[in-house]
């Protein structure tokens, strides 16, 4: 054989050697070094057997606020006029709620307009309608009538009130019972469900919490009747209670 060629040969038998030897060395003394193994196949039987339900919870809770829309509506021969009129009503429906015990913070502007009005069906303007309303916050649902009743002897006959919805402000603080009643309704149905397949519940596997409905707010329609100067009766009022629901689903084991 020729020399350069045999010289290849071992020099690469040599390289060879020296990169097996260094591939031990390494899989040796590395604490990283991980060698491979195969896994066992799942035992036969080994499937977790479960059983996955729904559950609900529900609580009454009685309301503790109010939400009224209330402004002012002013009719003129010009839009001026009519502005000026539901400005001036509305400044002091204002000052009424405030004088009421609602926070500056708890009204705000929710409408303002002015609209030319039409005689019949005639395209011939015959005055114009000006309106400003506000939506109140009432944190102290007791007053929710009283606060009606300054509003309306405030803005006298220019008075609207498009309704009042009640709710809760917070409902973090109840809605611990209602999850607690969720949890429980579902392991009703588990057990029953088990039961009827002659088998036992022995844990859960994982509970999911699938939705909280907050009580939805409450609208009645008002209308308040005042005239300027004339005494009228209090605004009565019912709140009433509303449902605070969960929704859970919920994953046991059987045996």
């Amino acid at each position: 054989m020729n020399t350069r060629w045999v010289g290849v040969v071992v020099g690469g038998a040599v390289v060879g050697m020296m990169a097996v030897g260094a591939a031990a060395w390494v899989g040796r003394d590395d604490p990283k070094a991980t060698v491979a193994s195969p896994q066992p196949a799942p035992a036969a039987g080994s499937i977790v057997r479960s059983i996955t339900v729904n559950g609900e919870g529900k609580i009454k809770v009685k309301p503790d606020t109010a939400s009224l829309n209330v402004g002012v509506q002013a009719t003129a021969t010009t839009a001026t006029e009519a502005l000026s009129q539901a400005n001036t009503s509305g400044a002091a429906l204002i000052a009424a709620l405030k004088g009421a015990g609602v926070s500056d913070n708890d009204i705000a502007t929710s409408g303002l307009s002015i609209y030319p009005q039409y005689g019949g069906n005639s395209s011939i303007i015959t005055g114009y309608q000006a309106s400003n309303s506000v939506t109140v916050t009432v944190r102290d649902i007791t007053k929710t009538g009283p606060v009606i009743d300054a509003a309306a002897a405030a803005a006298g006959d220019h008075i609207t009130l498009g309704g009042v919805s009640f709710y809760m402000d917070d409902t973090e603080a109840l809605i611990g019972a209602a999850r607690t009643d969720a949890i429980n309704n579902a392991k009703k149905r588990a057990t029953e469900y088990a039961t009827a397949a002659g088998v036992t519940v022995s844990g859960v596997v994982q509970i999911s919490e699938v939705s909280v409905n907050n009580p939805i707010p409450l609208m009645y329609a008002a209308a308040a009747d005042s005239s300027a100067g004339s005494p009228s009766a209090p605004t009565p009022i019912q709140t009433g209670t509303q449902d605070l629901t969960v929704s859970v689903t919920v994953v046991y084991q059987l045996t």
